[in-house]
C-alpha cells in the first residue's frame, strides 16, 4: 500500500485540471509514439547527463534508487551497474515494455508522477532525467518524490536550457522562423513556460531542502549522416509537434537549412553538437 500523498496548496506555477488534462493526454500520445525510436536517436542526447545525475544523489551500491520518467530504462541500468537496488517508473507502457525486455532484473512500474505506487520512506534517492519539465504537475510530482524518499534522501534532475542555448534546438527553430511557422497548436508545456528558478522555488515548496543548480554541458555525437529534422521529429514530443505542424514545402526548405548547418558540424564521419541543461539537486529533510 502506498502512503497518503501530501501536495502542496501554493501552486501558482499550475494550471487549471481541464489544461492539464490536456497536458497529460498530449504527453502520453507523443510518448507511447516515440519510444520505439527514442533509445537509438534522441538518448543520444540524454544519456551523457546520467553519470553527473548519479554523481548528485550519491548514487552506490546498496542504496535504493527511484528512476522517475524512466523511459527504456537508461539511467535504471547505469544505477544498478553501479550496485544500487533501482526500480524505474514511466507513465508510457511502451516505454515500459521497452524497458523490461532490453533490462532483465530490474523492476520497472507503469506509474504516474504524481502518485507512485510506493510506501512513504522506501527510496534513498530519486532522479529524473529530462522528465519534470514534461509533467502535466510538477508541483505533485515533487511532492510525491518527498514523499518516497526516507529523511536525508537525495533528489536530483536535469532540465534543459533554452532552445537558443542548445544548438540542436536553435538550428530547427531558427529554419522554422526563416521558412514555416512557431505558431503551432499545443498545450502550453512547464519546458516552455517556466525557468530554472521556477521549479527551483518548486522543489523548496515540496519540503526539500539545500537545493541547488549546477549548469552543465555535454556533447551530442551522431552520426554524420543523421537527419536532425526526422531525429527530432520521430523520438520527440514538443519539437516533434512543432516540426510536423509545419506545411510540405516549408519543412522542405527546414530540412535543407538544417542539414546545411549540421554538415558544417561534422568530421570524420561525426556529427558534434554540444548541449546545455542544469541539474538541480536537493535533500529531503530529516525526521
Amino acid at each position: 500500500m502506498r502512503g497518503r500523498s501530501i501536495v502542496p496548496t501554493n501552486e501558482k506555477l499550475l494550471m487549471t485540471d481541464a489544461r492539464l488534462s490536456t497536458i497529460r493526454d498530449f504527453e502520453y500520445a507523443g510518448w507511447e509514439t516515440a519510444a520505439s525510436h527514442y533509445e537509438s536517436l534522441f538518448a543520444g542526447a540524454t544519456r551523457p547527463y546520467v553519470d553527473a545525475l548519479l554523481d548528485e544523489v550519491r548514487a552506490s551500491s546498496g542504496i535504493r534508487l527511484l528512476d522517475v520518467a524512466c523511459g527504456p530504462g537508461i539511467a535504471t541500468s547505469r544505477a544498478s551497474e553501479i550496485g544500487a537496488t533501482t526500480t524505474g517508473v514511466d507513465f508510457s507502457p511502451a516505454m515500459i515494455a521497452l524497458a523490461r525486455s532490453s533490462h532483465a532484473g530490474i523492476d520497472f512500474i507503469e506509474a504516474d508522477a504524481t502518485a507512485l505506487p510506493f510506501d512513504d520512506c522506501s527510496f534513498d534517492a530519486v532522479i529524473a532525467n529530462f522528465g519534470v519539465h514534461h509533467f502535466e504537475r510538477p508541483a505533485h510530482a515533487l511532492a510525491e518524490f518527498d514523499r518516497v524518499l526516507r529523511p536525508l534522501g537525495r533528489l536530483a534532475f536535469t532540465l534543459w536550457a533554452t532552445p537558443q542555448e542548445n544548438p540542436a534546438w536553435r538550428v530547427i527553430v531558427d529554419a522554422i522562423r526563416a521558412f514555416g511557422t512557431l505558431d503551432v497548436p499545443m498545450p502550453a508545456g512547464n519546458d516552455g513556460r517556466n525557468s530554472i528558478g521556477d521549479f527551483v522555488e518548486l522543489t523548496r515548496r515540496a519540503g526539500f531542502s539545500d537545493v541547488r543548480t549546477r549548469p552543465t554541458e555535454k556533447p551530442w555525437r551522431m552520426p554524420a549522416d543523421t537527419d536532425l529534422v526526422t531525429l527530432f521529429e520521430k523520438s520527440t514530443v514538443r519539437m516533434a509537434s512543432l516540426i510536423k505542424g509545419q506545411k510540405p514545402e516549408a519543412l522542405a526548405a527546414i530540412r535543407r537549412q538544417v542539414a546545411g548547418v549540421t554538415a558544417g558540424c561534422s568530421a570524420d564521419g561525426v556529427t558534434l553538437l554540444q548541449t546545455k541543461a542544469t541539474i538541480v539537486s536537493a535533500s529531503k529533510g530529516g525526521a
